[in-house]
């Protein structure tokens, strides 16, 4: 056995180990990189001519090495905090070319912290898998974020990303394994502006599964081009091809959702406040959760749902109750129950169901849609039934929702949805949603978007037939 494998047999006994670790390994954020994932990466990331690759949380090694085989172990450099991993990455970085003196090479891969290591050095590309650490978990890692400018619940991936956009030049590439969330989480906002105002992100590459070993999230990885016109921020416009989701050109000056109704999504307190006035049948307000919610219909009292840990057949709130108990909850309620559209989570599509008489308490995280004039619960439904607004909202909030390729929207983002441009098509597309009659919807709420394309109602028709 020569030194190249028993570098790599070190290599990858060390992953075994980490791997059967299970605790370990999540503490530290670390599943390694699928050797076709690297080339996938390096050759993308590693512009002709490029003399300096950097992995800033190289562990043992994998991206350092398949750079070296391409740019010279010369070229290569890496940081990471786990000592052992960095010494197998040297390891490595020797066996393929002895010519390279060891003491350059561990001036090369260090043992630091890979987001502060590398100040005032610059190279032509930077790649490799950070550890995804969400800050809930790790204070330090928030702490961290918080110095760079960045949320406190910005992952710590997003956070390598940020700060590798500083160490390359206009030309340089960036290129890191990413959770799939990245594309449109609020907490990663700021990566993404920050990305647009360096560059653009030119390629994309998403995983058909969990990649990783051992790791349940989806993930992709966004390939920027710094110094490139035309960045943008809704990244989730570039991963809704692999989704399926079909491409559509929204109106512009038609007014949005906001305009017609007041949107609100509830809050913990809601919850936990209905919690002892909440019981099962009788007398009192159907209590909707977002799992009796279908694209145009409730499904209260035709199957059980849970609330508060607990499986209802029909659950209702006592109002009177609720009002004797805690007036400002009764003061909550009385604002719920008034004519409105609920909506749910998040689905396959956007699912909501009118309440035209203000029957219903929305359950968090129900959205409840309030019109200005109650007369408009039904155009406000038909909006949100729309399949050109669903594939426009799929694409731009992709990686939101739990899980990939669902459709999340929040009270902000349902505001904010754009209204049709044909106000005839409109009115009959509220009249077929009141009627509850999606197929025919599909096709005149499109045509009131100024969508000619058939396939964005299939594609929504199938959509919502499998929710």
């Amino acid at each position: 056995m020569d030194e190249r494998e028993r570098a790599e047999e070190l290599a990858a006994a060390y992953e075994a180990r980490l791997a059967a670790d299970r605790d370990g390994r999540r503490a530290k954020g670390a599943f390694y990189t699928p050797p076709e994932l690297v080339s996938w990466v390096l050759d993308r990331a590693v512009p002709p001519g490029a003399r300096r690759v950097l992995d800033p949380a190289c562990g043992t090694g994998h991206f350092l090495v398949a750079a070296a085989r391409i740019v010279g172990v010369a070229g290569v450099f890496g940081s990471d905090l786990d000592a052992e991993a960095v010494a197998i990455a040297r390891q490595r970085l020797a066996a393929e070319d002895p010519s390279v003196p060891v003491a350059q090479i561990e001036r090369q891969v260090r043992v630091a912290d890979g987001l502060t290591a590398w100040t005032g050095e610059t190279f032509d590309a930077v790649v490799g898998n950070p550890p995804f650490l969400g800050q809930l978990k790790r204070g330090t890692a928030a702490a961290g974020a918080r110095a760079h400018g960045l949320g406190a619940y910005t992952d710590t991936s997003a956070v390598f990303l940020h700060r590798s956009l500083d160490l390359v030049a206009d030309g340089g590439t960036v290129a890191l394994v990413q959770p799939l969330s990245v594309l449109a989480a609020r907490d990663a906002a700021k990566v993404r502006t920050a990305v647009a105002g360096r560059g653009r992100v030119g390629e994309l590459w998403v995983s058909e599964g969990a990649e990783f070993a051992g790791a349940a999230v989806r993930t992709c990885v966004p390939v920027v081009r710094v110094g490139e016109p035309g960045g943008q921020t809704e990244w989730g416009r570039l991963a809704a091809p692999h989704f399926g989701i079909p491409e559509v050109e929204m109106p512009r000056g038609t007014g949005v959702l906001g305009d017609l109704a007041a949107c609100t999504a509830d809050f913990r307190d809601q919850y936990y406040g209905l919690v002892p006035h909440v019981r099962d049948g009788g007398d009192g307000a159907p209590l909707v959760t977002t799992g009796l919610l279908e694209p145009g219909a409730c499904e209260w009292g035709m199957r059980p749902t849970r609330f508060a840990r607990r499986s209802y057949a029909a659950p209702v709130v006592d109002v009177a109750g609720l009002r004797a108990a805690d007036a400002r909850l009764g003061a909550w309620a009385d604002a719920r129950l008034v004519p409105k559209v609920v909506v749910a989570g998040q689905g396959r599509v956007i699912e909501a169901a009118a309440d035209e008489h203000g029957a219903w308490l929305p359950s968090v995280p129900v959205v409840s849609v309030v019109p200005h004039d109650p007369a408009d619960v039904w155009r406000v439904l038909a909006v949100l039934l729309a399949p050109p607004v669903v594939a426009d909202a799929a694409a731009r909030y992709l990686g939101a929702g739990l899980v990939p390729g669902s459709v999340k929207v929040s009270a902000r983002q349902i505001a904010a949805l754009p209204l049709p441009a044909d106000e005839t098509a409109w009115r009959e597309g509220a009249a077929l949603a009141r009627a509850a009659l999606l197929e025919e919807l599909a096709g005149v709420m499109s045509a009131a978007y100024g969508c000619a394309d058939p396939a964005v109602a299939r594609w929504w028709l199938d959509r919502a037939r499998r929710t």
